[in-house]
């Protein structure tokens, strides 16, 4: 390969290559479309093979392509690193961390709980992205690191355990006394909120109730926002499976009632995932272990 390839050029690669699409690059490096596709074709010329494979409407990378893109991700992680350990010295870490939460636990319990660690890290900027799917824009370097509470095994992703999302079944008292909700049976012909059509959200409900309890659920209302679940459940329109910590306002204003508080649904875990190459990077090291030191009783876990 060509010695003159240098740092820009394979920023710009490296970026395309994460951004999926030559406008998208551009946008992301203020940049026009026609000069990043100049750019990675004088890098081709540069490297005497093709790196991308412009057949169809995507853009792929080919074999040569995929291993400068695992080369790009180690030498830019390790530059990082390196610029961390060069402030190690100094008393505030300095940057920016992109985290990524689903949308619920973001807005309920994360935005609540960053003033702290933002105030003690001054030199941190902290931006975040709220979605459902979490694992593809940390795979894609758009996030630093997710809090998620779907398990991704994968050999290049690190984990960092965090707390058990614990879930009630939920609804306004005036819909209780009405119905008469005293056993999971009773909520046959009760409508039941849902993210899903299906009511696949309340097999982990239905799988701690036993077999010879458990309700036929039906009809099945879908909202697919949980905040939006828990707004029409305190309005009275059916009963919602949610996760506690997102239910406690409701609960000690007495809008929302637990239903059956013997039966345990089951749990999802949260966690932090990153990815190894960057694992090592202080900033991200000082968020996860200000996560780590929360206490998961404040908020119902």
């Amino acid at each position: 390969m060509d010695p003159t390839l240098d740092l820009p050029q394979l920023r710009t690669f490296f970026t395309l290559a994460q951004a999926g699409s030559f406008t998208a690059c551009a946008q992301r490096l203020n940049r026009t479309p026609s000069a990043i596709s100049h750019a990675m074709t004088k890098l081709e010329d540069l490297a005497g093979v093709a790196l991308l494979d412009r057949r169809g409407r995507g853009l792929a990378l080919t074999e040569e392509g995929r291993r400068l893109y695992q080369a790009c991700e180690q030498v830019f992680a390790t530059l990082e690193a390196a610029e961390d350990d060069l402030r190690r010295g100094q008393s505030q870490a300095r940057g920016r961390i992109r985290c990524g939460a689903t949308v619920e636990f973001g807005s309920s319990i994360l935005m609540k709980h960053m003033p702290p660690f933002l105030a003690e890290h001054p030199g941190l900027e902290v931006d975040f992205t709220l979605r459902p799917d979490l694992l593809e824009p940390l795979l894609r370097d758009e996030v630093d690191l997710i809090i998620d509470c779907v398990e991704h095994p994968l050999p290049a992703l690190k984990k960092v355990p965090l707390f058990r999302e614990t879930y009630v079944v939920a609804c306004a008292p005036a819909l209780r006394k009405a119905r008469r909700l005293r056993v999971p049976k009773d909520l046959g012909e009760v409508p039941i909120l849902s993210p899903d059509k299906a009511g696949a959200w309340w097999n982990r409900f239905l799988v701690a109730v036993p077999e010879r309890e458990q309700p036929q659920l039906d009809p099945i209302i879908a909202v697919d926002h949980i905040r939006a679940m828990i707004h029409a459940a305190v309005a009275g329109m059916g009963v919602l499976l949610a996760p506690r910590y997102a239910v406690l306002e409701e609960l000690r204003r007495r809008e929302l009632v637990v239903l059956f508080p013997a039966i345990r649904p089951a749990e999802d875990r949260f966690a932090i995932y990153l990815k190894k190459v960057r694992a090592g990077q202080e900033k991200l090291q000082r968020l996860c272990r200000y996560l780590q030191s929360l206490n998961p009783e404040e908020f119902g876990s």
